[in-house]
């Protein structure tokens, strides 16, 4: 029963659509192959991983068709949740992020704003473990936002 019962469930996960995580960023293609990705120091790395796991070129700039520009990144961190005694109980993460596309110079598409945001819990007893925590979320968010730019990028019309 075992034996049939695993590849059933295999079969009706692929049947349905199911993919893991980073397996099948877009299900369109991108308009242009070759992309250059400026004005984003800390959203470098991200957006081009991103790109070429949609089968994007990160290239420089004389090599490419299209440029992605961040034009604004912003992060932010409130507090969330407070206990009775008036201690931090968890944190809210937030990360705005605005890119536009340029060809030639001149804009193509809209504008794309993406926000992301994340809850950390927290406590004074761990606060070096939770100073690490917090740069892991920050970067998750980042590739995050430049998955859903990325995931943007593939509705423009290619001239």
């Amino acid at each position: 029963m075992k034996k049939i019962l695993l590849p059933a469930l295999a079969l009706l996960l692929a049947s349905c659509g199911f993919h893991l995580k980073g397996t099948g960023v877009t299900s369109q293609p991108l308009p242009y192959q070759n992309w250059h990705v400026e004005g984003g120091a800390v959203m470098q790395k991200a957006l081009e991983n991103a790109l070429r796991r949609a089968d994007g070129h990160p290239v420089s700039e004389a090599e490419s068709q299209i440029t992605l520009r961040v034009v604004d990144f912003q992060k932010r961190r409130d507090i969330y949740t407070i206990t009775r005694a008036a201690a931090i109980n968890e944190y809210l993460l937030a990360m705005t992020v605005k890119a536009q596309a340029f060809r030639n110079g001149e804009p193509v598409g809209e504008p794309m704003e993406v926000k992301v945001h994340r809850t950390m819990d927290y406590a004074d007893s761990e606060v070096l473990g939770k100073q690490e925590e917090e740069e892991t979320i920050w970067s998750e968010m980042r590739i995050d936002a430049a998955d859903q730019i990325v995931r943007r990028l593939t509705f423009l019309k290619a001239q």
